[in-house]
């Protein structure tokens, strides 16, 4: 079964989610979608970790039987102060645990496997990333987090020599630092999120054309938005009203 707990008010700006997933009877295949996210990943059954970098186009996975699994779902932008190697390298793939994290990190799962209530393995889990953060926020790119932080609030629909011009800085430099640090280049960052807004709005205003959601989400038509769809998550608009 999978279940979803959210963070406390404190890590909002950091973790999107924390999740389980256990007690599952078969094998059970799902459809990941993109969501400017990645996560920390922690097999229980076989004491490992790993982490699913982000996403620009879905992905399916197939869980085995009797899996327990609990994750951290992290928004990308805050991700790399937690692991040692360049985001880029991340995306799109499954990578271990052990190879991109200080030892710390990934020496969790023996606490892990200790404790026995879901409350208590989040709890530790938030304090552990809490600690984390702070020990290393001194890596922290503000300029590349207010411009994650800009293009969340406006849904993805952006210019991106707006943004360099907004934060004083030129267009390329603006580009090599998003992707160095978030792993996406700018453009691709404000596609998810705008896929994940329009997304929202296509089951939340049912009685809302296609057409007109489109246009109120920065697409040029429906083709537009269709192809986009497509592209990011293999299905049509019309599948998520």
């Amino acid at each position: 079964m999978y279940q979803e707990i959210r963070p406390s008010k404190r890590n909002d700006n950091i973790i999107d989610t924390f999740w389980t997933f256990s007690n599952n009877k078969e094998c059970e295949n799902f459809k990941i979608l993109p969501d400017t996210c990645a996560d920390l990943i922690f097999d229980l059954n076989q004491n490992t970790g790993f982490l699913s970098g982000v996403m620009t186009k879905y992905q399916l996975r197939e869980l085995a039987s009797e899996s327990n699994l609990i994750g951290v779902r992290l928004k990308v932008e805050r991700l790399g102060l937690l692991i040692k190697i360049p985001l880029d390298q991340t995306k799109n793939l499954r990578l271990e645990l052990s190879n991109i994290v200080p030892y710390n990190t990934f020496n969790t799962l023996n606490e892990l496997t200790g404790l026995e209530k879901i409350t208590d393995k989040i709890n530790f889990l938030e304090n552990h990333i809490t600690t984390s953060f702070i020990q290393n926020s001194f890596r922290q790119d503000q300029i590349v987090l207010s411009v994650a932080q800009k293009i969340r609030s406006l849904r993805g629909i952006v210019n991106v020599r707006d943004l360099a011009k907004l934060h004083c800085i030129s267009l390329r430099q603006l580009e090599r630092r998003f992707k160095s640090y978030i792993g996406l280049t700018v453009k691709e960052f404000s596609n998810i999120v705008r896929f994940n807004n329009a997304k929202k709005s296509i089951a939340t205003f049912t009685k809302t054309s296609l057409l007109e959601i489109a246009f109120d989400m920065g697409f040029f038509d429906h083709a537009h938005m269709t192809y986009e769809f497509k592209r990011i998550s293999g299905e049509n608009p019309s599948y998520f009203r």
